[in-house]
């Protein structure tokens, strides 16, 4: 090794070993410094160590928590009354308190049915993020797509028609919050008939679903503060709308109801018609209007349904021998109680308790009798007759009093 000394232009002397190049920083030192001294060794391994197992604890829990969320739903479902209950796979998001259900179907136990009861590809419950500005807690539902069949036999193991009050609770109680809006977007509803040839499928398709503030958590001062629409296609091409306003959180069920069904193709109910009346529709429409109103566990209103040019046909097995007669007989009737237009139409009254629909017959056969010889039945509601005001409704009309013994219908339970 060896030194030279030279002279720059001003004359002074800087020496240089020769076969050294002067030391970099390491960009990354003063991290490694700061760390190495961060107390001994053994502290840093601890940290390390902390530090590993808790990255590996979260990790668990973000992978798992689906499976638990699912077994806990599926054993909540377990061991109810008729029907099973199973929820696929459940998404979690913990940042946006939702929760994310995929392929929910409820199935009837007898194993006889060859469709879901209920089925939902996709559900959603979720925090209802606006009601925290009313200081309460609240959870909004929503449906995507689903479809539910309900389906009559020749007994109670071949159908499925209703389900038991019992199946509500326990799908609230697996809810952390309250339920306070419901949605549904492009639902399906079926009525099937597996036994009848062909089969019986009237479909209510495009369904939607909106019900607003269930629990009343924006304090209205209304009687009814529960709001509920919905829409639907009757038989693909039909129209419906029904509004609600409703009160949940009274001891019987208390509400006000309009119904509009309009263009509803009769031909779509060939194979009920088939199966039930022996006879087929060659062409028609039918349209329904209806109020209804209800008030400690009673009901009333009226239903004033309209036929558009029905003209009847005999079935194809029936065609050319005497079963053809039976249309050739309908065909006449109606004739008798058509209006000018080629319209029958009647407005009934109905009331009772909820749980046992009366319908006055007189009044029936009197409103095809009036449109058909005195004055047409108009479509639409009937601003004469609306059903009083649930606040101020008696409980039980004079028309339809209960029997000596009978009790009450159920009360709704209010949510927890």
């Amino acid at each position: 090794m060896t030194a030279e000394i030279p002279a720059d232009a001003s004359g002074d002397i800087h020496a240089r070993v020769v076969g050294h190049e002067p030391s970099r920083p390491d960009a990354s030192s003063p991290q490694v410094d700061a760390w190495q001294r961060f107390g001994s060794r053994r502290r840093r391994i601890v940290v390390e160590s902390l530090l590993l197992g808790l990255t590996l604890v979260l990790a668990t829990v973000w992978f798992s928590a689906p499976y638990v969320a699912r077994d806990y739903i599926n054993r909540g479902l377990a061991g109810l009354p008729d029907y099973t209950g199973r929820v696929e796979w459940v998404r979690i998001h913990p940042w946006s308190a939702r929760f994310d259900l995929y392929d929910t179907h409820l199935d009837k136990r007898t194993g006889k049915i060859p469709v879901h009861f209920y089925y939902s590809p996709r559900t959603t419950i979720s925090l209802q993020w606006s009601e925290i500005f009313h200081g309460v807690e609240r959870a909004s539902v929503v449906a995507y797509h689903p479809i539910m069949n309900l389906v009559t036999g020749s007994n109670a193991g071949d159908s499925q028609l209703a389900i038991s009050t019992v199946w509500l609770e326990a799908i609230k109680k697996l809810i952390p919050w309250r339920v306070n809006q419901v949605r549904i977007h492009q639902g399906e509803v079926h009525f099937l008939d597996f036994h009848a040839d062909p089969h019986v499928d009237l479909e209510i398709t495009e369904v939607e679903v909106a019900a607003d503030n269930i629990t009343n958590s924006k304090k209205l001062k209304v009687p009814l503060p529960a709001t509920v629409k919905i829409t639907g296609r009757p038989l693909t091409t039909g129209t419906l709308e029904m509004n609600l306003a409703v009160d949940f959180d009274q001891h019987f069920a208390t509400f006000t109801q309009n119904l509009t069904i309009q263009h509803v193709p009769a031909v779509g109910a060939n194979t009920a018609l088939q199966k039930y009346l022996k006879v087929r529709v060659k062409s028609g429409e039918i349209a329904l209007y209806s109020e209804v109103a209800g008030d400690k566990g009673m009901y009333h209103g009226y239903v004033k349904p309209f036929f558009y040019r029905l003209e009847f046909e005999p079935k194809p097995s029936d065609e050319g021998n005497p079963g053809a007669i039976w249309s050739g007989i309908l065909n006449t009737a109606k004739g008798l109680f058509e209006n000018d237009k080629q319209v029958i139409a009647t407005q009934s009254d109905v009331s009772g308790r909820l749980d046992q629909p009366q319908v006055d017959a007189l009044s029936v056969m009197s409103g095809v009798l009036w449109n058909a010889y005195i004055e047409a039945l108009r479509p639409g509601f009937d601003p004469l007759h609306p059903p009083s005001n649930p606040a101020v409704a008696p409980a039980a009309p004079s028309s339809v009093p209960l029997a000596q013994g009978t009790a009450p219908p159920p009360p709704i339970v209010k949510n927890k």
